[in-house]
């Protein structure tokens, strides 16, 4: 596959991209004459720095007019795993109002008193279930009609732009938090993309402005940054995890432990849980390794769990290692799920497994039923194939 920029730690010997973020065109002249003699809003976490290393909430409070701060899942200082409650920025002492508390996900009119615009600078990782562009569709439709502007600076897909998998979100499921809008896993869009595809195909009549990224390709995916990897979600700690993430995060459905822990070095690394025995993590590494992917391997491994319904307890089951190689990860979901069914189907808690995180409720009950990968693949295939043509308005690079 020509110039991939694959994530592997090892193939350091690859030239880093010189790219400029978004948020690194906030000095053109042309950004600028948007920004300046209106009241903003921002809304951003922990990675949203610029290639300097400074932090967009500092660039908007020294030049512009920042009246309020708003914070996605994770909070501002993308810290948080559990809901996020507003409060005070201390190094600006802006109010920081979140946009993930129990009782909403969405700015409410009064939030939005006195704003002309909001600045969006949001690290994603280009999967359909990662939470940020729900958390800036949410900003969208609640700034739409009150005549406020979104101002999004974009950021590359760390995926690269030009693979899809996965199965497009069935439209039933559409609108939840983690399956906002009818895309595939893994959808190969920048959040400014999706961003102008929600607003067109949904009517929502924002004023979009996107910052587009410069020097990025869409056969380019990220492994050697030209600025130092923010974690945009607690689990994250290092850009691989990114890859990880992507091949089997999904299987946070079932009551397995990932390697999320109060450190996150193991988090997607591995796979298990306190009742599976060591003989059986043997027998379940044997399996994977048996399903023919080439760039990944399976060991047996044990750890002591540090977070969740298993905390303190010694979880059994499989490491994995990936050389950093493509890997189609719809199909690697499909068939790993297939195979913890297959082997662990009276104490894996297979009723949980959440169709809008799968995509569709008969892909499911496929994994559930044993179904052959090559034959689900059929329903897939043809999917991509339509979206690649859907989405083809709404490309910017």
């Amino acid at each position: 596959m020509k110039n991939i920029f694959i994530f592997s730690l090892i193939l350091l010997s690859f030239k880093v991209l010189a790219i400029d973020y978004g948020i690194d065109r906030l000095w053109d002249s042309e950004v600028q004459s948007k920004l300046i003699g209106k009241r903003l809003a921002v809304l951003t976490h922990a990675a949203g720095q610029d290639k300097n290393g400074q932090h967009l909430i500092d660039i908007l409070f020294k030049n512009y007019d920042l009246k309020k701060i708003f914070a996605p899942e994770h909070g501002l200082r993308t810290l948080a795993d559990e809901w996020v409650q507003d409060g005070t920025d201390e190094s600006t002492g802006l109010p920081v109002i979140s946009l993930y508390k129990r009782s909403t996900k969405a700015p409410s009119p009064k939030d939005l008193e006195n704003i002309d615009a909001i600045v969006i600078d949001l690290q994603d990782v280009g999967v359909r279930y990662y939470t940020y562009f729900s958390t800036i569709a949410e900003v969208m439709k609640a700034s739409a009609p009150l005549n406020v502007e979104i101002i999004l600076l974009d950021r590359p897909n760390l995926l690269g732009g030009e693979r899809l998998e996965g199965k497009v979100l069935d439209s039933t499921l559409a609108g939840g938090f983690t399956s906002y809008h009818t895309v595939p896993t893994r959808h190969g869009m920048t959040l400014g993309e999706l961003s102008l595809m929600i607003n067109s195909e949904k009517q929502m009549g924002v004023k979009l402005t996107i910052i587009p990224v410069t020097g990025w390709g869409r056969e380019n995916q990220i492994q050697n940054l030209d600025r130092p990897w923010i974690a945009p979600s607690p689990a994250l700690i290092e850009i691989k995890q990114v890859g990880l993430y992507a091949i089997w995060g999904s299987l946070e459905n079932f009551n397995l432990a990932v390697g999320r822990g109060k450190t996150n070095e193991l988090a997607f690394k591995v796979l298990g849980a306190p009742w599976i025995t060591e003989d059986e993590s043997k027998l379940l590494a044997n399996e994977l390794n048996q399903l023919g992917f080439s760039s990944v391997t399976f060991s047996p491994f044990s750890w002591n769990v540090t977070r969740a319904v298993y905390t303190g307890q010694v979880a059994h089951g499989v490491w994995l290692e990936w050389n950093g190689e493509e890997v189609r990860t719809d199909e690697f979901t499909y068939k790993v799920s297939s195979t913890l069914v297959r082997l662990f189907k009276n104490r894996l808690n297979v009723e949980n497994m959440s169709s809008r995180t799968y995509g569709s409720a008969t892909m499911v009950n496929a994994i559930k039923n044993g179904i052959e990968w090559d034959a689900y693949k059929k329903v897939i295939d043809p999917e991509l194939e339509l979206f690649k043509v859907r989405r083809k308005p709404f490309l910017l690079y």
